[in-house]
């Protein structure tokens, strides 16, 4: 039997987010703080879907860069777009 390894356990984290985040939005009604919690697991989640499973964590800085911007500007603008 295949021992677990770290990439096993980002996955066992990234799945139990998600499911918090499906829980997170059947369960309260302040859409502004829910919108907030879930952008910024959005963010977390990018980052380690970047770094372990698309293994940009030794590839060109720029590229990696442009990676991370994308998961940071648009959960920002989702975060923007909750107060208003």
């Amino acid at each position: 039997m295949k021992n677990i390894g770290k990439l096993e356990y980002c996955l066992v984290s990234l799945i139990a987010i998600t499911l918090f985040n499906a829980f997170l939005g059947e369960r309260f009604a302040s859409t502004a703080i829910v919108s907030i919690v879930i952008a910024l697991t959005v963010i977390y989640k990018g980052f380690v879907v970047i770094d372990h499973f698309m293994e940009l964590k030794a590839a060109n800085k720029n590229l990696r860069l442009l990676m991370r911007l994308y998961f940071v500007v648009f959960p920002a603008m989702v975060i923007v777009s909750a107060f208003y």
